[in-house]
């Protein structure tokens, strides 16, 4: 999702050859687009790449065959798309509140003391990556509460390992059980044990574009993927 500026690469190319035929005359709006541009992006999970031209923006297909001008939005952040500087700074970020998603409807597992005002970050891991446990250990030694949404990315063992901490008789059974990564010494599943929660969040990671472990959401919509260097102040907004 990096800028590039300045690209001088034709989005739309013209038959050569001593057969070809004459392209058609683009529309005054479109006719710029073959036009050295100021920047691009490509928009995720639209398959969409939007276009900075001197004055305007415009978007283009994934093939190059379809064009768009207009205004273009981005719901999640209620946002009209002005400017590829603009889009770069949202597509790094998320607004919960404003998708309505509730961390317990995802089976989350709260770490920390959930502080009056404050809003926990969100982490997504896989309870059998090296990684997650490492940014496991590090949060519980920081002041900040995170919600903890086990996803099973991993194959067979993650999705068990997944299923046995959403079905875990309380949520401190749980808590403990990912600290210590013992969930095998839980009970096994009771066979009416509620498994709509993990399909949601197997729904809401990909909608939002998440296909590794960690990655974090911060309390302001802040996304990272992999572990922060300096966990607590990015947890704090000191970071970007």
């Amino acid at each position: 999702m990096s800028l590039s500026y300045r690209s001088s690469v034709p989005f739309l190319l013209a038959l050569s050859g001593p057969t070809a035929l004459a392209a058609p005359a683009l529309p005054s709006d479109l006719s710029d687009l073959s036009a050295p541009l100021e920047a691009s992006i490509q928009l995720p999970g639209s398959g969409v790449q939007m276009l900075q031209l001197q004055d305007r923006v415009a978007f283009l297909s994934a093939n190059g065959r379809y064009a768009f001008t207009g205004d273009a939005w981005d719901l999640w952040h209620g946002a009209r798309l002005e400017s590829v500087a603009q889009a770069q700074k949202l597509v790094g970020r998320v607004d919960l509140k404003r998708l309505g998603l509730n961390p317990k409807d995802l089976g989350a597992i709260l770490i920390g003391a959930a502080r009056s005002g404050t809003n926990p970050a969100w982490v997504f891991i896989d309870p059998l990556c090296p990684a997650c446990q490492e940014l496991l250990d590090r949060l519980v030694q920081t002041e900040h509460s995170v919600h903890v949404i086990p996803l099973p990315l991993g194959g067979a063992e993650s999705a068990q390992a997944t299923r046995s901490l959403l079905c875990a008789p309380s949520p401190e059974a749980a808590r403990s059980a990912l600290l210590d990564q013992s969930w095998s010494e839980l009970l096994p599943p009771r066979a009416d044990c509620d498994t709509q929660p993990l399909i949601r969040a197997l729904i809401t990671a990909r909608l939002l574009g998440i296909d590794s472990a960690p990655t974090l959401i911060a309390p302001d919509g802040r996304i990272q993927r992999g572990i922060p260097d300096e966990l607590s102040a990015w947890l704090a907004g000191e970071q970007p």
